[in-house]
């Protein structure tokens, strides 16, 4: 089997992360996921509405399909249900690129569009973020050729917290309908105070945008998310459909959360809470630190790499979960997800008795 490899995937490495978490025990800090649990009685009226041949019958689409257009005010055939954001990025690279060509991507952002980038051999080009955290407006602008395909931006977007207004995606989209490019907008946060693009579909028939179940919804284990386009990208997309979009367990999970939106509301409500609390505690602590405003995460700025190995480590022990290990120049912060104003408390004070011992 080995000779049938491909030398460019064989050469990809892969890392997992986040293994070996204590979910029951532990606090979950640091994929950007709904860091507090549903009410039992939550989980269980989710689980009644299940059928009896719900797992013996093949997946239906159609109720998800037309909840997303009801509760979007979207067409259904400008709607395509996709395994999370990430299957979404897939399908465009598997659709839109050949191997040589480029794509432009806001980063450092979502790993897996620079992965997917290498598994199809695409020119990774990155819009990037000037010393002051700003977006660099002439990386994108001088990225952009005839051999790019599309560019690729979260908003708003994580681990550097960066949101666009409606007006400056327009004017992207502008620059890329020139070069005959297709224009990502990731809104997997955009729940959480950003801006939506929704509207422009109708404008540019270059545009794609993206949504998840698992950040505001608080669904990230089901995998579950979709793309929005003009009917006529949408049909070529959905092509690449399998027997069904997804399973029948996560699609009937969606449904009943958009059947009951106070769910998300409330977990929207207490993001914002943990975020301002958290903002103030640092800032009391003398921390340097970035977001927490437009999403469910916020960076922490330490005085070197060696001390967000260590202070993730000393978390870790105490079954905390955070997020470090990231590239030169953030490769001094880690990353910790928002939610809940108690669940930050226990944050900050294992924060506080770290630094009580690294000052000692």
């Amino acid at each position: 089997m080995k000779k049938h490899f491909k030398a460019h995937i064989n050469n990809l490495v892969r890392y997992q992360t986040s293994l070996g978490r204590d979910l029951d025990n532990g606090l979950r800090l640091d994929r950007n996921e709904k860091i507090s649990n549903f009410p039992p009685e939550v989980i269980a009226d989710i689980f009644n509405k299940f059928k009896p041949y719900s797992l013996s019958a093949s997946p239906e689409t159609d109720a998800l399909y037309q909840k997303l257009s009801g509760n979007l005010s979207i067409p259904r055939e400008k709607i395509y249900i996709t395994g999370g954001i990430t299957e979404g990025i897939r399908i465009l690279f598997e659709l839109l690129t050949n191997p040589g060509e480029n794509v432009v991507v806001l980063d450092p952002t979502y790993p897996m569009y620079s992965i997917y980038a290498k598994i199809y051999q695409v020119e990774y080009r990155k819009f990037c973020f000037k010393e002051d955290l700003s977006p660099d407006w002439s990386s994108l602008y001088q990225g952009i050729d005839d051999k790019t395909t599309m560019v690729m931006i979260p908003n708003p977007n994580l681990p550097v917290e960066c949101m666009f207004s409606t007006e400056d995606i327009r004017r992207i989209a502008e620059k890329c309908r020139e070069h005959q490019v297709v224009l990502v907008i990731d809104e997997a946060y955009y729940y959480f105070g950003a801006p939506s693009v929704l509207e422009l579909i109708n404008e540019y028939d270059n545009l794609v945008v993206m949504r998840t179940f698992s950040k505001a919804y608080g669904l990230a284990g089901i995998r579950l998310g979709f793309m929005i386009s003009s009917a006529e990208n949408i049909q070529y997309l959905s092509k690449t459909r399998s027997l069904a979009e997804s399973n029948t367990l996560s699609m009937r999970v969606a449904e009943y959360l958009l059947d009951h939106v106070e769910l998300r509301d409330e977990h929207i409500k207490e993001v914002k809470e943990g975020g301002q609390y958290i903002q103030e505690e640092l800032t009391k602590l003398g921390l340097r630190w970035f977001g927490g405003n437009v999403t469910n995460g916020i960076l922490i700025f330490l005085e070197n790499e060696k001390e967000t190995k260590d202070l993730a480590l000393y978390l870790k022990e105490k079954k905390i979960y955070i997020r470090g290990s990231f590239d030169p120049p953030f490769n001094v912060c880690v990353r910790v997800s928002i939610g809940e104003k108690e669940i930050m408390k226990l944050f900050i004070e294992s924060l506080k008795n770290w630094l009580t011992q690294k000052n000692k």
